[in-house]
């Protein structure tokens, strides 16, 4: 016969329950250390356990205060001195809340009427007389906020966050300083003004050093200052706080390339790729670093990813053009340099290379359009005179005087002046090149 085993519970609560004077102490430690929800959380325990003691009445109304919340405070002070009615301290703070509320009344009414400066001495007055109360501090600083003073306002956001760091309107307010900052730098920079840009968005990162898009700028606008290494710790910040910013990644990639970092341009890049599969200029710019290393099948296939992604990305059709070209591999040489111009009828460098393609192709009527559309872009470019005088003379079959013109216009162009004066030549005196 099995004998029932009868287990004796007991609560368990009893063992770890603190009195109402434990948890005033804890309470108060929390209030010293600025964690005033948890302080709140245990003065209200503490009267949940004796609902008559006073102590805690008056730590929740000052942690009432520094919340912000007037309302509460009174209800608590109210308490405390029902509870201990002979205690002077407890009325005497109770009737300093009066003097507290008429001069943020004053304060806000003045503010409605537009009396800026009247608005701001109430508001001051409050907060020497009050310094545990953030509203005040904070009216000032949206009272400077408002004139546009965005320093000022500042500076008085943040002695709110020393009163009370839960204050999340102070957040908030803080935040809207920086995005001012941030739109300034952004309209500096936009009419060219780079060292306004500059300071601005270091302004930005003075009010808050979170703000991961002034990183950016900053990386950018140093970057176009030929500074490179100062542009990639300031992309590196900005990653540091969003590691999921792709368009950082991005930048961070072409400014380790142009410090011949390529290893940790490509590393970059690939990760711009990895957070956003359809970056068509990570895919394009890849591209670009494997052209540069040789490695044409992996430039092919960056590039032709950057095409599936995008069909319209008229430079990685363009970059296909100049790898097909290196390859002597004419007909898809054209085939894409034809995309390239299609979607963009300003790029002058890939019409000189189709004419340059149309050139080796045997097709002179084609090139000669193409070298001319090259010329009417640029104009100075010796290259496109050379395909244009290439084009005209089609192998000693076309016009000879337009040909001589073209590589004349050429020869102007310093890079390309010992290749055009060797075609004037043989155009002059053919039977020299006669084999």
């Amino acid at each position: 016969m099995l004998k029932k085993i009868l287990f004796i519970t007991f609560p368990c609560f009893s063992l770890f329950a603190q009195s109402p004077d434990e948890l005033y102490s804890k309470a108060m430690q929390d209030l010293k250390d600025g964690n005033l929800s948890s302080a709140i959380s245990s003065f209200t325990s503490a009267l949940d356990m004796d609902p008559t003691f006073a102590p805690a009445n008056i730590g929740l109304a000052r942690a009432s205060v520094r919340k912000g919340d007037l309302k509460g405070a009174r209800e608590n002070f109210i308490a405390a001195i029902e509870a201990e009615p002979e205690n002077k301290d407890f009325r005497s703070e109770y009737e300093q809340m009066s003097e507290l509320v008429t001069l943020m009344s004053k304060g806000k009414r003045s503010m409605q009427s537009g009396d800026v400066e009247q608005a701001l001495e109430s508001f001051r007055i409050a907060s020497e007389k009050f310094p545990q109360y953030p509203e005040s501090i904070f009216n000032m600083g949206l009272t400077y906020f408002r004139k546009k003073e965005f320093k000022e306002a500042a500076d008085y956001f943040n002695k709110v966050l020393e009163v009370n760091p839960e204050h999340e309107t102070a957040l908030t307010a803080i935040k809207n300083v920086a995005k001012n900052y941030f739109n300034n730098g952004n309209q500096s920079y936009k009419r060219g003004d780079l060292e306004n840009a500059i300071s601005s968005y270091r302004n930005v990162l003075n009010v808050d050093e979170t703000f991961y898009q002034a990183h950016y700028q900053m990386g950018v606008i140093q970057s176009k200052m030929g500074d490179k290494d100062l542009a990639i710790e300031s992309y590196q910040k900005a990653l540091d706080v969003n590691p999921q910013f792709y368009k950082g990644y991005f930048a961070l990639g072409l400014a380790k390339n142009s410090t011949n970092d390529t290893d940790g341009a490509i590393g970059a890049l690939q990760t711009a790729i990895d957070i956003y599969p359809s970056y068509d200029k990570a895919y394009g710019a890849l591209g670009d670093i494997y052209i540069g290393k040789k490695d044409y099948e992996k430039a092919k296939q960056s590039l032709n990813m950057a095409i599936a992604v995008n069909p319209n990305y008229s430079k990685g059709h363009a970059n296909l053009g100049v790898i097909y070209s290196d390859e002597e591999k004419w007909d898809q040489a054209v085939s894409s340099l034809e995309m390239a111009v299609a979607l963009n009828d300003r790029d002058s460098m890939s019409f000189f290379r189709l004419a340059s393609a149309y050139n080796n192709n045997g097709n002179c009527n084609s090139a000669k359009d193409a070298a001319r559309k090259s010329t009417g872009i640029k104009n100075r470019f010796g290259g496109a005179w050379f395909e244009l005088g290439v084009a005209e003379w089609c192998g000693g079959k076309g016009n000879k005087i337009a040909a001589l013109n073209a590589f004349e216009s050429a020869r102007n162009d310093r890079s390309w002046r010992t290749m055009a004066e060797y075609e004037i030549d043989k155009v002059k005196n053919p039977q020299k090149y006669e084999k």
